[in-house]
């Protein structure tokens, strides 16, 4: 039915409206049962695209099955999510809140902190209380910056700044406008599959890789040399992968991400990494990691001096050529370029690993190569020594 009035010259004015006034209703009433069912339909959809969403965008789990329910958090501009995914790991299981926007074009999966006494946000000077909540759970005097270049939706982008002693890294974040919310991560392009949009924040252009460059696989490993249990996997993936030569088809990429706040010599380490990768090429960093993860218990911070000059003249490497690249700010600043990245995309332990955008959190044993038999069926298994406590 079309919904325009009936022409009514030959009628009275008096029923020439109420006709009017039907027809209006009349149409009226016809739209509102579309607009919404179209609504219940809208967000039925939404839940079963996060389903696939969260299924992707989540570490890796074989047997991975997804459930999604309306939550009752609130987010101004945002719908809440709970998402539950269980699997064959119990220790990868997950069960948290996610909010996609109102226009459906962003989604948000990390942590969120709230304000008990919430004031509009204007300028930097309104996210006080974001210092005061980080900077204890830091244990460290930290300073939350708008970034209006990275506003969204309804929030403002926020970057909160921490020192580490040798230059500040920024961890990303987002505020609600009404001040109410602090969301600690990076929103994501929910219309985009995760795993290629991982593949297009990760910068690979440093090359500090191993394996072949014409490689149908990327791996990139974002690890501190002063981790034990990042020295543990990495060990056995070179075990994993050197029992598959020929088989696994991978170019191995290693990212700087040193804790610095717990680990007293890990920035240095990756430093001296950085510059013998500069001078020798990427070998020479892989060599050094090795010399590292042998001594890492024993090693302090003159340790790792001694180490990265004897490692040098080793790789033919002058100390002079050394010296003019470790511990400078060049080189942090390409170590820092790193550990911004990684908390863009999330990256909270180490080590963590990236398999052409799908996160690996190598918690079990048989979960690296699990996944990578998803790619190469014919993947050998490794017998698994137990972690050092």
């Amino acid at each position: 039915m079309s919904c325009q009035a009936a022409p009514g010259g030959e009628r009275k004015e008096t029923m020439t409206k109420r006709i009017v006034a039907i027809l209006l209703l009349t149409c009226a009433l016809a739209g509102a049962s579309p607009r919404e069912g179209s609504s219940k339909a809208s967000a039925a959809g939404i839940e079963k695209q996060l389903e696939v969403y969260a299924s992707r965008f989540l570490s890796y789990n074989p047997e991975t099955k997804v459930t999604v329910a309306r939550s009752t958090e609130t987010l101004p501009g945002f719908s809440s999510f709970k998402i539950k995914r269980t699997g064959k790991y119990e220790k990868l299981n997950v069960d948290r809140v996610a909010y996609v926007s109102d226009d459906g074009k962003w989604v948000f999966l990390g942590d969120t902190l709230p304000n008990g006494s919430p004031q509009p946000v204007r300028t930097s000077q309104d996210l006080g209380w974001i210092n005061e909540k980080l900077g204890k759970a830091f244990r460290m005097p930290v300073r939350a910056v708008l970034t209006p270049e990275r506003d969204a939706a309804t929030l403002k982008g926020v970057a909160v700044q921490l020192e580490t002693g040798y230059g500040p890294v920024r961890i990303p974040g987002y505020v609600s406008s009404d001040g109410k919310t602090f969301l600690q991560g990076t929103l994501w392009d929910f219309k985009m599959d995760p795993r290629a949009e991982r593949r297009r924040r990760i910068d690979l252009s440093a090359n500090r890789a191993s394996g072949p460059a014409d490689a149908t696989v990327n791996i990139v490993e974002y690890a501190d040399m002063e981790c034990g249990y990042c020295k543990f996997r990495g060990l056995q993936m070179d075990r994993l992968l050197a029992a598959n030569a020929g088989i696994v088809n991978a170019r191995r990429h290693y990212k700087f991400f040193p804790l610095w706040m717990g680990h007293v010599w890990a920035m240095k380490a990756a430093s001296a990494g950085d510059c013998l990768a500069k001078f020798a090429g990427p070998p020479a960093l892989f060599r050094f990691k090795e010399q590292v993860y042998a001594r890492q218990e024993s090693l302090n911070l003159a340790g790792i001096d001694e180490l990265a000059i004897t490692t040098a003249e080793a790789e033919g490497v002058s100390t002079a050529d050394l010296l003019s690249c470790y511990l400078k700010e060049d080189s942090f600043s390409r170590v820092r370029r790193d550990m911004d990245e990684g908390y863009r995309l999330g990256v909270n332990s180490t080590p963590t690993y990236y398999i052409d955008g799908t996160e690996i959190t190598w918690v079990e044993d048989h979960v690296m190569e699990d996944f990578l038999r998803t790619l190469f069926p014919k993947i050998r298994s490794i017998s698994y020594e137990p972690a050092k406590k």
